[in-house]
């Protein structure tokens, strides 16, 4: 049985000034207990500077539950948690370079600014600029509209019209003479790193159709033939709004006109997934269809009567393998026309007549309605991308006949439409304007959560991602809900909520900011050619997924990283590149402060002999512009956890999201205390077991009496260091005469190290680091 007491001590503000071993309080006066049936002793102790909690819980013993009582005195205890903690501290100072970086900042202070982030005024100017953009694809999609009524209105119907277009499955394909098949002539693809690496052509669209529909059919190709007028829409589009992405016309006869031009194939993930999900098809029961007609019936006559629902055209439509026997007395009693289709022959004939029944009013009164859809994944790039770039919403709208002879039966040409990337319009809600914890997220008129940092449409089933059920229509409640699982370690944070509409869209902004340092954004100035200097060092990078500068649009720019691209802007070598300036003024402030970092580092990696006690793997910092510095003290084969700090942890690096997760919990906690994080190192020689961590403190401004958090700095480190240090201390005692009566290293004594959120940082145990502390003991 185990009986844990713990007491809240104050943290005062660490002084950053000269490392000193810092003074640790136990204040026993203001405590709460679990207690069992037969409480047990248990002495404890605060390692105050870096966050850390000494618990030694006692087992198996028969002391008395008295303190005076007990083997080991608490004074012996606090001696241990003064040791470790002292030691520790130092190291992770020296290492870090903590206080030097905090008192660069503290030299700058009489010329930085700490302003009043207006929520208000941030969701609004963030709303415009979304409306803006999307106006863009809006005014793209109308002017296929116009171009294919014009070109269906300038067409003349040809029985034998004969005419070669490019087929997307067939083209650039060969016979077995080494001939282009028909339909599938040579075709220019390309990869485009706008439509995500894709090999497509930017010059010409290609068309899609379905495999039961013949490929040289009348009316096929009479509506290709007529499509052809959009090509030089689809290029000026895209010439006028590069941002714009893949642009489409979907034809009532059963064609699909893609732009740009891409081989779509029937690739062997696709075929085993087919197959799979027709293997899994059951034929069980009889479908009984009576009833339910008959129901469907009276809800849509009730409707229509109460002139209630939607003011859309209304209908009821049954889907079934083979044709029902008892649907007739239902349409008879209702006096329907008959809608039976009874074979796949029928699917195109009487589904399509439909559609132009429907369409009608809309055809006659030219209702150009405007559809946006909600959020669905891009499966194109499902296999391959992150989560965040495979949400998509589309703008689309009608194409009707404006012939004449045709009006009055209100003939459905098809539909137009534009792909936009929900990754692209949350870039215009800059992360570095957020602070650490803040955020923005997109709702659909139908409360359903559009984008948001917290959606994960994704599980991973084996080594492939799929797509959660219902995962585009999932509200905010879903995702702003705290998570009760106690793998989780825990923020508290107070938010303001700050929504607004996005004007001709049903499409809402919200922005989420953080009360505290959350509600400050700090601002620096320096000289170009100062900070320009600085950011040459070969130690320092930018996030990659921010924007400082427009590189994905100028095909001339896109092969440049963001640095590179800050780089041409500041020297002036590019003047069509465009960059968000103030974020290029505050990273520039941001290297000019924190290069002496760098020599600091140096020059201590330069006095560790080879010889001496590998104590640290590497040091890092982060500053809100989203720089990032970092030093090796090892050799790069001798790095504990070579992820970190690269993309594949996106954990670790700055994303269009989030800020780094070790910057982020630094920022919760006193400047000057160093926050710990377990890693678990992966490769064929990982044991599952935590073999590295991460210490980190955040920096902070005070201007005026408003404080903002300016960076953050830590270290990484093996388990094993920490562990070792840890032991050492624990092996001594208050007494002056003899060896101690008791250590941490006896078999009755079980001594933990925990950090701030209670997880098991140090242990006897090697599987018990990076599990939460429980009310009992952990089963070994």
């Amino acid at each position: 049985m185990v009986c844990g007491c713990s007491a809240l001590l104050p943290l005062p503000n660490p002084r950053p000034t000269m490392p000193a071993t810092p003074n640790f309080h136990a204040n026993l006066s203001s405590t709460s207990c679990w207690i069992p049936r037969q409480p047990m002793p248990v002495a404890w102790a605060f390692v105050q500077k870096t966050s850390a909690l000494l618990w030694l819980l006692l087992l198996g013993t028969s002391l008395s539950s008295t303190w005076g009582q007990a083997k080991i005195p608490l004074e012996t205890v606090k001696l241990w948690a003064d040791t470790f903690g002292g030691d520790l501290y130092n190291t992770l100072t020296k290492y870090s370079g903590s206080l030097l970086l905090q008192k660069k900042y503290k030299d700058v202070e009489s010329s930085l600014k700490i302003e009043e982030v207006d929520g208000l005024e941030l969701v609004r100017k963030f709303s415009e600029d979304m409306e803006n953009m999307l106006r863009r694809k809006v005014e793209a999609v109308q002017n296929l509209v116009e171009a294919a009524e014009e070109a269906d209105l300038n067409h003349e119907f040809n029985e034998s019209l004969v005419f070669d277009y490019y087929n997307s499955v067939l083209i650039n394909e060969r016979d077995e003479k080494g001939n282009f098949v028909e339909l599938g002539a040579e075709f220019l693809l390309e990869s485009n790193a706008h439509f995500s690496n894709l090999p497509v052509n930017t010059s010409i669209s290609s068309v899609q159709l379905p495999t039961n529909v013949y490929n040289k059919d009348p009316d096929i190709l009479n509506g290709v033939y007529m499509s052809e007028a959009l090509n030089a829409v689809f290029v000026e589009n895209f010439q006028r709004d590069p941002t714009l992405t893949w642009q489409y016309f979907g034809s009532a006869t059963g064609f699909f006109r893609i732009y740009p031009g891409i081989l779509v194939q029937a690739d062997r993930d696709n075929r085993e997934h087919f197959k799979l999900l027709v293997e899994e098809l059951m034929v069980k029961g009889v479908g009984v269809v009576d009833q339910a007609l008959r129901e469907a019936f009276q809800i849509l006559k009730q409707f229509q009567e109460a002139k209630q629902g939607s003011l859309c055209n209304q209908a009821v439509m049954l889907i079934s393998d083979g044709a029902v026997e008892d649907y007739e007395p239902v349409f008879e009693k209702y006096n329907w026309p008959d809608c039976k289709i009874s074979t796949l022959a029928d699917t195109q004939e009487n589904v399509m007549e439909y559609l132009h029944v429907l369409s009608r009013p809309m055809v006659i009164n030219h209702d150009h309605d405007i559809i946006w859809t909600e959020a669905y994944m891009d499966s194109k790039l499902l296999s391959s991308q992150a989560q965040s770039l495979m949400l998509l919403t589309t703008v689309a709208m009608p194409v009707f006949s404006k012939k004449n002879e045709t009006r009055s039966h209100g003939i459905l040409l098809g539909v137009v439409g534009s792909d936009v990337a929900l990754r692209e319009l949350m870039k215009l809600a800059p992360r570095y304007k957020l602070g650490v914890h803040g955020y923005a997220f997109l709702n659909t008129n139908n409360g359903y959560i559009l984008s948001h940092p917290d959606l994960r449409p994704l599980y991973r089933e084996g080594k492939k991602l799929k797509p959660k059920p219902n995962y585009n229509s999932v509200d905010l409640s879903e995702v702003e809900w705290e998570d009760q699982a106690e793998s989780k370690r825990v923020l508290f944070l107070t938010n303001d909520y700050f929504f607004t509409d996005i004007s001709d869209t049903p499409f809402s902004l919200g922005v989420v900011l953080s009360r505290g340092h959350g509600e400050y954004i700090l601002l620096g100035n320096t000289s170009v050619e100062e900070g320009l200097h600085d950011l040459l060092h070969p130690d320092l990078a930018l996030a990659s997924d921010w924007i400082y500068c427009i590189t994905d649009i100028d095909p001339d720019h896109r092969k440049l990283s963001q640095l590179e691209a800050v780089i041409r802007f500041l020297t002036r070598e590019d003047a069509d590149l465009e960059c968000d300036e103030e974020l290029v003024r505050e990273v520039l402030f941001d290297a000019v402060v924190t290069a002496p970092m760098e020599a600091y580092w140096t020059a201590l990696a330069l006095n560790i002999s080879e010889e001496a006690e590998q104590v640290v793997d590497m040091a890092f910092l982060g500053t809100r512009a989203g720089l990032l510095r970092s030093s090796l003290f090892v050799g790069s084969e001798k790095v504990s956890d070579r992820k970190f700090l690269t993309p594949e942890d996106e954990a670790s690096v700055f994303t269009l999201d989030s800020f780094p997760l070790w910057y982020r919990q630094a920022s919760e906690h006193p400047a000057g205390s160093f926050v710990f994080n377990l890693r678990w190192a992966e490769g064929p020689e990982s044991t599952g077991e935590p073999t590295v961590v991460t210490a980190s403190t955040a920096v902070a401004v005070t201007v005026d009496k408003k404080t903002a958090i300016a960076a953050a700095v830590g270290v990484q480190m093996k388990l094993e260091f920490l562990q070792r240090k840890f032991w050492a201390a624990t092996r001594q005692c208050s007494t002056v005469d003899g060896p101690c009566t008791q250590s941490c290293e006896d078999s009755d004594l079980d001594c933990f190290v925990i950090d701030n959120n209670g997880f098991i940082l140090i242990s006897k145990r090697s599987h018990e680091p990076g599990i939460r502390l429980k009310k009992k003991p952990i089963p070994t």
